[in-house]
């Protein structure tokens, strides 16, 4: 079961690299033939099973407790993110993000709008990104340290909450990344400015930080309604880890 109560979930399930594992196979199981169709198009190994255990895991997930995982149908909005069209029982937040080795799905609540993002650690980076994407306040963040190690731990940090969030508003990178910045960026809950006002969708904004597993950094985004027509902020959610191997029969 699934039940989220106030709290965020955010599932991990390891992927393999290249020979399938108890994990890709359950997950084939339960994709309906167009998806396994759309898998086969993947010519890299790692990239199919990060698919394929994507795709099962918000099915999974999603249906527990309420119906059919193949009764789950997806609509895809205009910048390319999936919502849960129907059953209108499964109708609730949730996001799905993988990076070399790990696959996450972020479960939230109907009326909340919710993004993740992970990166392995090990990823190589440009340092010159940041200068020509990422907002002054950020830019400033990692001219302030003093090694390489230390500003490319930052950077990723960085670059998933933003990923987080436009994912969570559904723009992808149709938005300028230097629309919008993180202070505290080195905070499990560093907050957010605007440079362009719209943008908060006239919603709250919460923000997590967090290493997943060793080696991993990953961040939530979550936007809730406001408690009430004046503004007053609605109460911010905890963020609770699952283990999607334990839903493995």
């Amino acid at each position: 079961m699934t039940e989220l109560n106030d709290e965020i979930q955010v599932w991990l399930a390891p992927a393999a690299h290249d020979t399938p594992g108890p994990i890709e196979t359950f997950c084939e199981t339960l994709l309906l033939e167009e998806e396994r169709v759309a898998a086969n198009r993947f010519r890299v190994n790692s990239a199919r099973h990060q698919h394929v255990i994507g795709r099962a895991m918000a099915r999974c997930l999603l249906s527990s407790g309420c119906c059919e995982h193949h009764e789950i149908g997806f609509r895809i909005l205009d910048h390319g993110k999936p919502i849960v069209d129907q059953p209108e029982v499964a109708r609730r937040a949730f996001n799905i993000a993988h990076t070399r080795g790990l696959v996450v799905c972020g479960l939230g609540q109907a009326n909340q709008w919710l993004g993740v993002d992970v990166e392995w650690m090990d990823r190589r980076t440009d340092p010159a990104l940041a200068e020509r994407y990422f907002a002054p306040a950020e830019i400033q963040q990692l001219q302030s340290l003093r090694t390489d190690d230390e500003r490319q731990k930052l950077f990723l940090r960085i670059w998933t909450l933003k990923e987080a969030f436009i994912k969570a508003i559904g723009t992808g990178l149709s938005t300028p990344l230097d629309q919008f910045a993180f202070e505290e960026a080195k905070s499990n809950e560093p907050t957010l400015t605007l440079a362009d006002p719209d943008l908060a969708r006239d919603r709250e904004w919460t923000f997590r930080a967090f290493e997943p597993r060793p080696g991993f950094v990953a961040a939530v985004a979550v936007g809730e309604e406001f408690a009430d027509s004046k503004g007053a902020k609605a109460s911010s959610r905890p963020v609770r880890l699952m283990d999607f191997e334990s839903q493995l029969p």
